[in-house]
């Protein structure tokens, strides 16, 4: 008995270590543009506070990412960028409404066992696909079978 708890929390271990390590990411509404020296003094600022976070922006340099694993109260990376002088908006945006994660699925052609229907209901969501990706056509031939 003492053994099978032993194993299992050696199997768990890495698993726990990993989710503990996974980063967390927090987006921030800057008001204005941010200039890019204020994008550095925000940098300094939250790699301040935070030594594992990291600090990127969008292209229109209105929004603020924190992405760290060791990720602290949203309060306090506010705080850290507000000191700089970056005005920002209430609350936090969420990766939805900012379009992140939000790719269309590529078609993938899954093996059932079942040859033909494989690869006709492949080749009906590869054409699909093209139908609404023309500037991104897939051959209705699997990698596979190339």
């Amino acid at each position: 008995m003492l053994i099978r708890t032993l194993f299992s929390a050696v199997l768990l271990a890495p698993a726990l270590f990993a989710a503990a390590q996974a980063p967390g990411y927090l987006f921030f509404q800057a008001e204005a543009p941010l200039t890019n020296v204020q994008h550095k003094q925000v940098i300094e600022s939250v790699t301040s506070l935070d030594p594992y976070a990291q600090v990127f922006h969008s292209d229109d340099m209105t929004i603020v990412q924190v992405k760290s694993s060791a990720l602290l109260d949203q309060a306090s990376y506010r705080g850290a960028i507000q000191s700089t002088g970056v005005a920002l908006a209430p609350g936090l945006r969420n990766p939805e409404e900012l379009g992140i994660g939000a790719l269309p699925a590529v078609p993938v052609f899954v093996s059932t066992g079942d040859d033909e229907a494989d690869m006709a209901r492949y080749r009906t969501a590869v054409e699909d696909w093209n139908a609404s990706h023309p500037d991104q056509p897939l051959s209705t031939i699997p990698v596979h079978r190339q």
